[in-house]
């Protein structure tokens, strides 16, 4: 009612709001509607969530599954290839070749680059199904995938937590501690010259065995004839997991409100004090000021300091407190050209400046 008899300016002319274009109407009423939904409900979208069962078939036409699984199986030749010259590495450096060494490391370098590389672009197949304006987008397909995947951490942290403890919860993958006494690694000699020992991890087969139980497709179809229509009915079952680790510590930081977890934010060290994964912090960041990535690099190096949890934190404590005075002092004992790169940040337009038009940033600002 407030809307019809409104009057609006539309070039240079007073209309009513019945008289404006039926688009128009439409834009002012949602805006109208939008401002009083964030007002009165402090939330424009209302979230619902169902149960549904769907089925997704490709015995027609197996050309997705086949290219995942393509991308899959070149995957594991490239981990392949990189525990191989990771084998090669220790021979030479048995034997102190040092440019044997040197290849090894080199190849080292690009086979985990490339076995990186198919991983991410295996997970981005599962966010192609998912987006809208893709070729072949199929929401039941991811959400398939999404319930699936998410079962399978829960059942894994049930488990987890009879026996240690689980650390973070991701999307595919769950860190966790485990008892020094639990069995690690299995060795078994076998008789095939070419590869007479086998190495069997316990933990990844004792989680593999929930998988192979739950979650095997017991119906699956291959297509063997194409011309009389023939499939070939199996068991498939193509999700493992893989270990990783064991490593030196994990740092998680607490959250800044009770009852409220942090998601995606750790730093997990190897063996011999270098940073193995790094998820959430602004030290990996574009646009984030040098002060907190230069204080983040120093705090992580000090928390593998000391024999004792209060010892690191009496470390990390003394950076700490190196930082705040030099904030509280603002900065008096450093010059100003220090002061200047500590406070500044860096970021990346990806556009031109004229594309921008009107728009209002640090970013734009600063180019102009």
């Amino acid at each position: 009612k407030k809307l019809s008899i409104s009057f609006l300016a539309n070039n240079n002319s007073t209309l009513s709001f019945h008289e404006l274009p039926q688009e128009t109407q439409t834009t002012i009423e949602r805006k109208r509607l939008a401002d009083y939904c964030r007002k009165a409900y402090k939330k424009v979208n209302h979230t619902r969530e169902e149960t549904r069962e769907t089925t997704v078939c490709q015995c027609e036409n197996s050309f997705y599954v086949d290219t995942v699984r393509a991308f899959r199986d070149r995957r594991y030749e490239y981990k392949g290839l990189h525990k191989k010259w990771k084998k090669n590495l220790a021979t030479a450096s048995k034997k102190e070749d040092l440019n044997e060494a040197r290849r090894c490391n080199n190849l080292i370098v690009i086979y985990d680059s490339l076995q990186l590389a198919h991983k991410c672009i295996l997970n981005s197949f599962y966010g192609y199904v998912m987006r809208r304006g893709a070729r072949w987008h199929r929401m039941e397909m991811g959400g398939i995938v999404c319930t699936t995947g998410s079962t399978i951490i829960k059942r894994t942290r049930e488990l987890i937590e009879q026996i240690g403890r689980p650390l973070e919860l991701d999307t595919d993958g769950i860190w966790c501690v485990l008892p020094a006494t639990f069995p690690e690694n299995y060795e078994l000699i076998t008789r095939d010259p070419a590869r007479p020992k086998v190495v069997i991890s316990y933990p990844c087969s004792l989680l593999n065995l929930i998988i192979k139980d739950y979650y095997t497709n017991d119906q699956y179809h291959e297509l063997v004839d194409k011309e009389k229509r023939q499939y070939e009915i199996r068991d498939e079952n193509s999700i493992f997991f893989e270990i990783d680790g064991p490593y030196l510590a994990m740092v998680l930081p607490a959250s800044k409100e009770e009852g409220k977890r942090i998601k995606k934010r750790y730093c997990v060290f190897n063996m011999d004090g270098s940073i193995a994964e790094l998820k959430g912090f602004e030290v990996k960041r574009n646009g984030e000021l040098q002060l907190i990535k230069i204080f983040q690099a120093s705090v992580f190096d000090a928390f593998l300091k000391g024999t004792t949890l209060e010892e690191c934190y009496g470390h990390v404590a003394t950076i700490a407190d190196y930082w705040l005075d030099l904030l509280f002092s603002h900065a008096k004992d450093i010059t100003d050209k220090e002061l200047f790169e500590l406070i500044s940040e860096r970021r990346t337009m990806s556009r031109m400046l004229s594309e921008y038009g009107e728009q209002k940033s640090t970013s734009i600002s600063t180019a102009k």
